[in-house]
C-alpha cells in the first residue's frame, strides 16, 4: 500500500539536508515544493536531498527536483542528490537525469559538493 511523503530537515553548516521517505508522486510533490520554497526564500541555496528512503518517484517529483535546481543555481547555490534507492535511481537513468544531476553515495559527499564553488 502506498504511503505519503515524510521530509525531515537538518543543517550541516550552511547546507540544508532534506531526507525524503516514502512516495513522491502527484499527491505528495507539493509537500516537497513547499519545503524547498521555504528554504530558498529563507536564503538557503545549498541543498542536499537524501533519497535513501524514497521508495517511489513520479514525474511530478522529478519536476520539483529540476525546478529547485534551476532556482538555486540562479542564486549561486547548489542542489545535490544523495543515495537514491535502486528503483528511484532506475527512473533517473531512464529519464536521463543523471546527466543533469550529480548523484552522491553519501550525505557527506553531497554536503561537500554543495559547498564547492
Amino acid at each position: 500500500m502506498k504511503s505519503g511523503l515524510s521530509i525531515s530537515e537538518s543543517l550541516s553548516g550552511t547546507v540544508q539536508i532534506l531526507k525524503l521517505s516514502g512516495y513522491l508522486d502527484g499527491h505528495t510533490f507539493v509537500e516537497l515544493e513547499r519545503a524547498l520554497d521555504r528554504s530558498i526564500k529563507g536564503g538557503i541555496t545549498r541543498l542536499v536531498l537524501d533519497l535513501a528512503d524514497l521508495t517511489y518517484i513520479a514525474s511530478a517529483g522529478v519536476g520539483v527536483f529540476i525546478n529547485a535546481q534551476h532556482q538555486v543555481r540562479k542564486l549561486g547555490g547548489s542542489l545535490q542528490l544523495v543515495n537514491p534507492a535502486p528503483s528511484v535511481r532506475e527512473v533517473f537513468g531512464i529519464l536521463g537525469l543523471e546527466a543533469i544531476f550529480t548523484i552522491h553515495a553519501t550525505v557527506d559527499q553531497g554536503v561537500k559538493a554543495a559547498l564547492a564553488p
